[in-house]
């Protein structure tokens, strides 16, 4: 397909889909008389759209599928977690260590809050973005994905990420060195979304000389309980 021709594709993918969520459902004629697609056009569209989930036929009415859904529920529960910076800042004097705040985005997390540090040489900031696979926030947030998203991003042939995800899940919180500074770990857990997926990460960060001193597992069963409140 001409690159062109993507991306008239693309537009009116999501042209449909916005008819769609508009009406709350749509018949594929009601979608062929607010586009002025023919039948063809209109039916051809939808195939692509109900295979990859992005919508949902029921009955001859279309709705936004579980895909749209997912991501949906995903967004909102991001925008919400971001108001309550307040429960980070207590994570942070309980456990008087820096904490922060990420949210994921596709392929990537980001840094939206950081908390408790004067060390200039710290090594988060506001504004830092990571891969899901290399970021011990990213990998909490992956390891609470639907398992269809997770195999697009992870694979299945990678033993110890796959590994480390299976860790992050059974006891709620990751404990890893940083790859962009190794002489500091992180201590990450995920904070989910109503659905129970993880909507971002919350994160203690600390020396690594001074993580040798602490109980990894009490901070991260405190890393939890914020999560929890957050939830």
């Amino acid at each position: 397909m001409a690159d062109g021709d993507r991306i008239a594709a693309t537009k009116t993918a999501f042209e449909l889909l916005d008819v769609v969520y508009r009406s709350g459902g749509a018949s594929a004629a009601e979608l062929m008389d607010a586009t002025g697609l023919s039948r063809g056009g209109v039916y051809k569209h939808l195939r692509t759209l109900v295979e990859v989930g992005a919508l949902a036929n029921r009955d001859g009415v279309y709705e936004l599928g579980p895909t749209v859904a997912e991501y949906g529920v995903a967004a909102s529960a991001s925008h919400a977690v971001l108001d309550q910076t307040d429960a980070v800042d207590r994570l942070a004097r309980r456990i008087d260590a820096p904490a922060n705040l990420w949210v994921s985005d596709g392929e990537e997390c980001h840094c939206r809050y950081t908390t408790g540090t004067d060390r200039a040489a710290y090594p988060r900031a506001v504004g830092d973005s990571e891969r899901l696979v290399e970021s011990p926030p990213g990998k909490v947030v992956l390891a609470r994905l639907p398992t269809r998203q997770r195999t697009e991003l992870v694979g299945t042939h990678n033993e110890t990420l796959l590994s480390q995800l299976e860790t992050a899940r059974e006891r709620q919180f990751l404990e890893e060195r940083l790859l962009s500074a190794p002489d500091w770990v992180s201590i990450a857990a995920p904070v989910l979304a109503p659905g129970g997926d993880a909507a971002a990460a919350i994160e203690a960060v600390v020396p690594s000389d001074r993580a040798d001193q602490l109980d990894a597992t009490t901070v991260g069963e405190r890393l939890v309980e914020t999560a929890a409140e957050m939830q």
